[in-house]
């Protein structure tokens, strides 16, 4: 059994813009527990406001005098980092991105925070195939994995010198049941739609796929817990791209015929998450097919669909 040790005490989401961040703040909300969101100074926050977060602070300092003493007032008991600088040029920006996660460790300090989230992924175990663990030693070969896995390694000690609860999150491929043109799929099943006829590369690859909002319930849960360490979050599963995209042609337009081609480089892989279940009771809700399924269905009936309608959703299948 999880004990709740969060007792709905307030969380500091900083990149609570973005895409992560948006959906942690819309969980967190609807769980009736407190948020702080920290945004850069010049952010849009009316996307925020939409969805109920009016506690915002814009700074470009995480350790400005003045927001200190914001969050003094608000005292929040866990900072969730979800933000990532990026730029064409990586020196640059590996830097700011190295100064930024060390100054909100010295800010979750100041303001008496007792632990510390991070996003990593799962380019930091590198060309691994198969079900990974948390236990194999990394051998990142992107710049975003090395990046990502020195980051885990310097922030786990600091944070153990600074006496802070830490939790590093190495995730799956993240998307939104909710349209996202970053998203693969959401691009594939526009251009079946239009009756196109596509062009389709590393058909053998099988990622673990895993929905945001999936993400940001085991966010809470490993805050909940009061967990401490490294954990994978995925779905556990993977599937080979090309049967997603022959489910996708025959719901939408069977008499499509694209054309395959394979890909230089597969990447096989899923993320053990026996980690994570086993200290929060965090599972996966919405499977890969589920999340291709809502896409397909908003693309068929064209129909407006909200944020709000699509994140009420996602979460009755949860409760289901």
């Amino acid at each position: 059994m999880v004990v709740n040790l969060l007792m709905k005490e307030r969380v500091l989401v900083v990149g609570a813009n973005g895409f992560i961040g948006s959906n942690l703040v819309s969980e967190l909300i609807s769980n009736d527990i407190p948020v702080t969101a920290l945004v850069k100074i010049n952010t849009n926050t009316i996307p925020l406001k939409k969805i109920g977060c009016y506690n915002i602070i814009s700074s470009n300092n995480f350790n400005d005098t003045s927001v200190i003493r914001q969050l003094a007032v608000s005292s929040p008991k866990y900072v969730v980092n979800c933000s990532w600088e990026k730029s064409s040029n990586d020196k640059i920006k590996s830097l700011e991105n190295t100064r930024n996660l060390i100054d909100l460790l010295q800010l979750t300090k100041n303001i008496n925070s007792i632990g510390f989230v991070n996003l990593g992924s799962y380019e930091e175990y590198g060309k691994i195939e198969g079900t990974i663990d948390e236990n194999i030693i990394p051998k990142p070969i992107t710049n975003f994995g090395k990046l990502k896995y020195g980051h885990c390694l310097n922030l786990r000690q600091i944070a153990r010198d600074l006496n802070i609860n830490f939790c590093h999150l190495r995730l799956g491929e993240v998307y939104s049941s909710k349209s996202n043109g970053q998203f693969l799929f959401s691009n594939l099943i526009k251009i079946i739609a239009s009756e196109a006829k596509p062009v389709i590369t590393d058909i053998q690859n099988k990622i673990d796929f895993i929905e945001v909002s999936d993400v940001s319930r085991g966010i809470i849960k490993l805050i909940e817990s009061n967990a401490n360490g490294v954990f994978n979050i995925g779905t556990g599963n993977s599937y080979p791209n090309k049967d997603l995209i022959n489910m996708i042609i025959k719901q939408i337009k069977p008499s499509c015929k694209p054309k395959f081609t394979e890909g230089k480089d597969l990447i096989n892989f899923s993320l053990n998450i026996s980690k994570i279940y086993k200290q929060t009771g965090w599972k996966p809700s919405i499977n890969i097919w589920d999340g291709i399924s809502m896409l397909i269905q908003e693309e068929k009936f064209k129909s407006p669909n909200t944020f709000e309608s699509f994140t009420d959703t996602i979460r009755s299948i949860y409760k289901n």
